[in-house]
């Protein structure tokens, strides 16, 4: 589990009534880090709401990168760990 921010920086769905306005950040927990062809989950803090993106379709940015972009269905979110990214980086590197 990941501290990390996410802001949404694109929108491509014909109604832009989501709940999570464009750049607004939106800080919480990522559990894994994306994968393509799942939904991205990143749990609020400290309310214990989550978010669930539509399908991931792909990620932009190293694997221990300080900004990663993910680009899923419907949006594009722009990723800034806050703390612990090296842990993310040691489990995909021991998942391969």
């Amino acid at each position: 589990m990941v501290s990390v921010i996410a802001i949404k920086i694109r929108d491509t769905t014909r109604d832009r009534t989501s709940p999570m306005a464009l750049g607004r950040p939106y800080t919480g927990y990522l559990i894994t880090y994306p994968t393509i062809g799942r939904g991205m989950v990143i749990f609020r803090n400290p309310n214990g709401h989550r978010m669930i993106t539509t399908p991931v379709r792909r990620v932009l940015g190293d694997f221990g990168a300080e900004d990663v972009y993910v680009e899923t269905e419907n949006s594009v979110y722009k990723l800034a760990f806050r703390s612990g990214a090296s842990a993310v980086v040691a489990r995909v590197s021991q998942a391969r």
